[in-house]
């Protein structure tokens, strides 16, 4: 499939194209957190530091929170795409939430979504999966299916989260999960939405879209030992998903010379990921490199699938990539582990 424009707002841009170059810079945007009098748990003499969006989610929490960060980053991708409220009521839109996130809570979303949107005929095209890291490659699945089935012509996929928010992160404290003075092997809490337009290859020629990546192939798997059993993880969910998804490739994923995923300073993350590179990345041709864009804006939750996505095919699209191949990985605490393989577009396909 096509994928034709992103959408983004982060703590380091309040669109892809600047978030994503903020992310290629180094860019950090770590500081102190300012928690609301009277947040039960999160009381400390040591203060906590995180990556929220200043300008954008200050003084929203909850529901609003969400969306605020999904309105945003759809209003940025519909600019890029060059969609119009009327176009993207015709889109299927696959959004990757947190975990557990209720069936109530969702109907909210999807409703709030439209009215800010101003697009109510969106709202029965609104599907969420509240899986965590990876719920946007499970999402991808679907849309594809959709895709190829022909019930669809263009789907929105992408993730949102805020890990800065007062209730997950009284969660987090008090799991001891966050990095702190005293827990230096924590992760930063982080915010984000990303979205990424994909299209037949039909529509994206009629609309004379250009390009940005070629989505080669993506898969699930299960990793049936997780961070909260407290058993070493081998990372056979992780390797499953990359080599299934390597297995659709033509040169099995040996061109590949770039991985995104999303590494956040937790040791179990660390493991399962330097235990699955020996087995599904050892057929490289040649050097690859890493990236994690949480050294720089901190965990995103739900939005990392996605995020990598876009931050994938933006180095694709301007070249510095160096390479014609990205692969993309993320791992939900639930055991969910997606990967998605992207192309570059060639001078002859850039312009469908």
């Amino acid at each position: 499939m096509a994928l034709t424009s992103i959408g983004m707002v982060t703590s380091v841009g309040l669109g892809a194209y600047a978030s994503c170059a903020a992310l290629r810079a180094g860019i950090v945007r770590i500081r102190e957190l300012d928690v609301p009098q009277g947040t039960e748990g999160l009381a400390t003499s040591r203060p906590l530091v995180g990556s929220p969006i200043k300008g954008l989610t200050e003084g929203y929490f909850g529901l609003g929170r969400w969306v605020r960060l999904a309105v945003d980053g759809l209003r940025d991708l519909m600019a890029n795409a060059g969609l119009d409220t009327g176009q993207l009521a015709q889109v299927g839109l696959f959004i990757g939430l947190p975990p557990d996130t209720s069936q109530e809570r969702q109907q909210q979303l999807a409703t709030r979504i439209t009215q800010w949107l101003q697009t109510p005929g969106l709202i029965s095209r609104i599907r969420f999966y509240p899986q965590g890291h990876a719920s946007a490659v499970q999402a991808l699945g679907d849309a594809l299916a959709q895709l190829r089935q022909g019930r669809l012509a263009m789907a929105v996929v992408g993730g949102l989260d805020s890990l800065v928010d007062p209730e997950p992160l009284t969660r987090l404290r008090n799991e001891g999960r966050l990095k702190t003075d005293d827990h230096p092997v924590g992760f930063v809490p982080g915010e984000a939405s990303a979205f990424f337009l994909l299209e037949t290859p039909l529509m994206a020629r009629r609309r004379k879209a250009t390009v940005m990546a070629w989505l080669e192939s993506s898969h699930v798997s299960r990793e049936p030992v997780t961070a909260a059993s407290g058993k070493p993880c081998n990372g056979q969910g992780l390797g499953q998903a990359i080599t299934s998804t390597f297995e659709a490739l033509e040169d099995r994923g040996a061109s590949t010379g770039l991985v995104i995923n999303d590494l956040n300073g937790e040791l179990y993350r660390a493991e399962e990921f330097s235990k699955a590179v020996p087995r599904v990345l050892h057929l490289l041709r040649a050097p690859w490199r890493l990236w994690h864009p949480a050294d720089c804006i901190g965990d995103t939750g739900a939005a990392s699938g996605a995020l990598s996505v876009c931050m994938g095919a933006r180095a694709l699209a301007r070249g510095y990539a160096a390479t014609e191949q990205i692969l993309t990985c993320a791992s939900s605490e639930e055991g969910l582990r997606g990967a998605v393989c992207l192309r570059g577009a060639s001078k002859e396909d850039e312009h469908a």
